[in-house]
């Protein structure tokens, strides 16, 4: 049976499905639990930054930048078409940590160079109403454990919530060997006790040269033919002006990315090792995704923090015990990632948090697709939203461009001048949505004032499409709220 959000997403897509694709081949039906689902009693959560999809074997790349990523892959089921709501850090990491979009939970940018005051203010503050997987996580009595590798996701981001062990760098980031390290350390503490853990590794965010990035890493790749065709099938030019300003050319700076990915999928080796055997094997559910891509020159820019594409678009892997590798091709955000998770390991999260995600389990017969949002970290003005085929993307100024990703995967060709009819209707999906996470944004405050869980403050969040098994709710078959 249908739940109210699916009803809710189906009716969003109506004035749109003239332009959206004919039917495809229905996703692959979610494998059936196996016995071994009620063992399941750990989870891991590795969140590698600022790594593109495109950019590790596993999802076609030409180059070997990611031998133990692609053999966690052969055994994981593997999102092709995953997306971010935002492409910065801070913010990423809250919306997957929360299951709400960046301006619901109200971290919508990295803030750590302002002032302590506004740092605390500008942090994830959770409430009766939002609260992070940690916290849910703990409240059940497992054992949780943070180990970040960079400033962005620090103590004063609000992220360490519900954490009971926690390690960060001194400064300002630190290797993905010593986050392992620390990780290994609270998985040999804890032994049978049931955990939740979280890596961040940091490895292939810029600068990507020593001591960050080891030079044997940074000069593993060399320009070649190849890359050449890879770059120019993208639209890379050939130089930008910020890396021009650090003595690099596109190529050599994009061959410096790919050493620095090389190097994170090394430091995650012992991690993967330990997870490989047992008793983690057999007991541990398993996530690797990005918290955002990067452009590396693509559309004229160096870093992220926009929306397109290949700063949105990340790998997700989930080995989850009993349950065979597959490539899912389903569009899905990061905000389904836990909804997900809920159907293929039942009772491993909790119902009443996964309530609040906004996603849902894109594996289950009923999974409606619909659209996916992107807000930038400049302001709500500068968005995108993508329904079946067609991405909008709206600029700061209010500038709108519209791409077929079916057809023009890199966004080289814009069709908004000829397709007003489906730029009127994702403008609109896109300000609806806007308006939608700023007002529950408003509920999440009110509720933390009151102190309590008003019953008309749930209500109201219901109205949005925004609660579950927390406001009396049965839940559904697929987890999706």
């Amino acid at each position: 049976m249908f739940s109210l959000r699916c009803l809710a997403a189906a009716a969003l897509l109506l004035p749109l499905l003239p332009f959206l694709p004919q039917a495809q081949e229905a996703p692959p039906a979610p494998v059936e639990p196996a016995p071994a689902t009620a063992a399941i009693k750990n989870l891991v959560i590795v969140t590698i930054d600022t790594v593109r999809a495109d950019r590790l074997g596993c999802y076609g790349y030409f180059r070997d930048t990611s031998p133990r990523l692609d053999r966690l892959a052969a055994e994981s089921l593997r999102f092709t078409r995953c997306v971010t709501p935002i492409a910065q850090t801070t913010p990423s990491h809250t919306s997957i940590f929360t299951g709400v979009g960046p301006l619901e939970h109200g971290v919508t940018s990295n803030h750590a160079r302002r002032s302590k005051q506004d740092r605390e203010e500008l942090g994830l503050h959770t409430t009766a109403t939002l609260r992070s997987l940690a916290e849910s996580m703990k409240a059940r009595g497992f054992a949780t454990g943070g180990f970040v590798a960079a400033t962005p996701v620090k103590k004063f981001t609000g992220l360490a919530a519900g954490f009971d062990a926690w390690t960060e760098p001194g400064e300002t980031r630190r290797t993905g060997r010593e986050v392992v390290k620390d990780a290994l350390a609270f998985l040999d503490e804890k032994g049978s006790v049931p955990f939740f853990a979280w890596l961040h590794l940091f490895d292939a965010h810029e600068p990507l040269v020593p001591p960050y990035v080891p030079q044997q890493f940074g000069t593993r790749y060399a320009k070649e033919a190849a890359q050449s065709e890879w770059l120019a099938a993208r639209g890379f030019p050939e130089q930008t002006a910020d890396f021009k300003a650090h003595d690099r050319d596109v190529a050599g700076s994009n061959n410096l990315y790919d050493g620095a990915l090389r190097f994170l999928d090394t430091n995650l080796g012992a991690l993967l090792d330990r997870l490989d055997a047992e008793p983690f094997r057999s007991t541990t559910a398993l996530v690797v995704v990005a918290d955002h891509g990067t452009s590396m020159g693509q559309h004229g820019h160096v870093a992220h923090g926009l929306v397109w594409q290949e700063q949105l678009a990340v790998p997700l892997l989930i080995r989850v015990p009993g349950k065979a590798p597959a490539v899912v091709d389903t569009p899905l955000s990061t905000l389904d990632l836990w909804p997900t998770l809920n159907g293929l390991a039942p009772g491993l999260l909790e119902s009443d948090w996964l309530g609040q995600c906004r996603g849902g389990d894109v594996l289950s017969p009923d999974h409606v697709e619909r659209p996916l949002f992107a807000l930038s970290g400049r302001n709500s003005t500068l968005a995108s939203v993508l329904a079946g085929r067609f991405k909008l993307l709206r600029e700061e100024r209010g500038d709108v461009h519209l791409f077929d990703l079916d057809a023009d995967p890199h966004e080289q060709h814009d069709l908004a001048a000829e397709k007003s009819a489906v730029v009127t209707q994702l403008r609109r999906l896109l300000d609806e949505e806007v308006a939608r996470q700023k007002k529950a944004n408003a509920l999440h405050k009110r509720g933390a004032k009151e102190g309590e869980v008003d019953p008309k403050l749930l209500e109201e969040l219901r109205e949005l499409g925004y609660t579950g098994a927390e406001a009396g709710e049965e839940e559904d078959d697929d987890g999706g709220r």
